[in-house]
């Protein structure tokens, strides 16, 4: 940026001088003066007057330096909010998020990511799935949490991880007694230990008769788990239909039914207390993949770059 002819007319003012200028500047005496002498046939006046020694700047070259300052000053003050923006000094993050997920997977990504660059300003944007997209779609928010099965024509993915869906029943159920076998204790789950073989997966065919409590239709949890009900050969009898997970859990714990919760909810939720947990399903039937994803062919900024990678860390 150095090399143009702001700089040029600012040196030659200071050294009143072109030699003197032109070895400051590192060009040669005969360049500099051809270049200043194109300026001024340029804008049909002269900037500085050469029938006198030292060379003194005109009235027109002090109009014209003191533009000059200007676009130096910001074009230093562009060069210098771009090297912060490239060290993460500063920036903007906007991030799109259920408010479940929000809860559930975003507090220790963001602490990590706020302690490691406190000048990247972060804004969490709430709302439903389709809503998040349509922002992320809209330019609203730069990235948005979701599972993997969205649009790959729309949106470029990240995959972070694979979570289970876990079926969560009252304590209270007499059905307990018979599913003992099966029970996943909470601090298991918190532990990342659900996969263990030692833990089966029982059959829905055993839950037949029992009230349960499902996520609305537009969940991809719920798809999910209809797809299961399917699978067993029979409708679940549907006590009450909730918009979140959470929600769903917390009507198990009081004992209104039974609900379906991602693995993430109980880990990440530091719920004090916990229904009875089983694993139902196939691997293929109760794994959802999560990811983070973003407007196809959108640039990602470093500070967006940092933070996936962070997010990866902490939940991958």
């Amino acid at each position: 940026m150095k090399r143009n002819e702001f700089y040029y007319i600012k040196e030659v003012a200071k050294q009143n001088s072109f030699s003197k200028a032109a070895k400051e500047l590192g060009i040669s005496q005969p360049a500099l003066s051809n270049y200043i002498k194109k300026i001024e046939e340029s804008v049909g006046v002269l900037l500085f007057d050469r029938s006198i020694s030292p060379i003194e700047i005109t009235e027109f070259g002090k109009i014209y330096l003191a533009y000059a300052n200007e676009v130096i000053q910001a074009t230093e003050k562009m060069n210098n909010i771009m090297s912060d923006l490239q060290d993460l000094k500063r920036g903007e993050l906007k991030i799109g998020s259920t408010a479940c997920f929000s809860t559930g997977f975003l507090p220790g990504p963001l602490a990590a990511f706020h302690n490691k660059y406190p000048g990247i300003h972060l804004k969490i944007f709430e709302g439903r799935v389709s809503e998040v997209s349509e922002s992320c779609l809209r330019g609203d928010v730069d990235m948005y949490l979701t599972d993997a099965d969205i649009d790959d024509t729309l949106f470029d993915k990240e995959i972070l991880f694979d979570e289970r869906i876990v079926m969560a029943v009252p304590k209270n159920m007499e059905m307990n007694h018979k599913l003992e076998q099966y029970r996943v204790p909470a601090e298991e789950i918190v532990n990342g230990n659900l996969g263990d073989e030692k833990y089966p997966s029982l059959n829905l065919n055993m839950m037949k008769d029992q009230n349960f409590i499902l996520l609305n239709e537009i969940q991809h949890i719920r798809h999910k788990v209809d797809q299961m009900f399917k699978n067993a050969g029979y409708q679940p009898n549907v006590v009450m239909q909730v918009p979140q997970t959470t929600t769903g859990l917390a009507m198990s714990i009081a004992g209104v039914g039974i609900s379906f919760v991602a693995e993430s909810t109980i880990k990440y939720n530091n719920l004090e207390e916990h229904p009875y947990y089983y694993k139902v399903g196939s691997d293929k039937e109760a794994i959802r993949t999560m990811c983070v994803a973003y407007k196809k062919g959108k640039y990602i900024s470093n500070a967006g770059q940092r933070f996936i990678e962070i997010l990866k860390e902490q939940l991958g």
